[in-house]
């Protein structure tokens, strides 16, 4: 199979390589340069130094990463999905507080304008029970002339 690719040439403990790959130079050099980390590592902590055994405990090691990175990401996957359901939940809290709040003001401007109604018929009946009041008088002071009148008119007939 033709590899049209990125092609470099490495060393990977004590080796040579050359490596083909879709990836720039600079990332497979760095690739590269882990795994003889990765096979340096095991050299030192493995009595053995034959090459394969090394770099099949590497690759297990480096696999062990992989896997643990895996779940790491599956974990702040699984994070981030929960931060966002739990932020289009407080989205959903923040629109119904802001249409209650609408609501609220709206009612408020209602209940002031019938406040407002409501004061001037209180201020209106206030003067028609003052005019009733002062009609009352007026009544009460022409009863009080017809009873003097009455009493002068029998005091006059006895």
């Amino acid at each position: 199979m033709e590899n049209n690719g990125t092609r470099v040439k490495v060393r990977i403990y004590g080796q040579d390589y050359t490596i083909a790959g879709d990836r720039d130079e600079e990332t497979i050099k760095a690739i590269a340069a882990c795994v003889d980390e990765k096979m340096r590592e095991v050299g030192r902590n493995y009595a053995s130094n034959a090459q394969g055994s090394l770099a099949v405990l590497a690759a297990i090691n480096m696999a062990d990463e992989l896997f643990s990175a895996r779940e790491q990401i599956e974990e702040l996957t699984a994070a981030k999905e929960q931060m966002e359901k739990d932020a289009q939940h407080y989205m959903n809290m923040w629109d119904e507080a802001k249409k209650s709040f609408l609501q609220y003001k709206e009612s408020a401007a209602r209940n002031g304008e019938e406040k407002r109604a409501a004061e001037e018929r209180y201020r209106q009946l206030e003067e028609k029970c003052t005019e009733f009041e002062n009609s009352f008088f007026d009544i009460q002071m022409e009863n009080l002339k017809l009873k003097q009148e009455l009493d002068r008119y029998r005091r006059t007939n006895e």
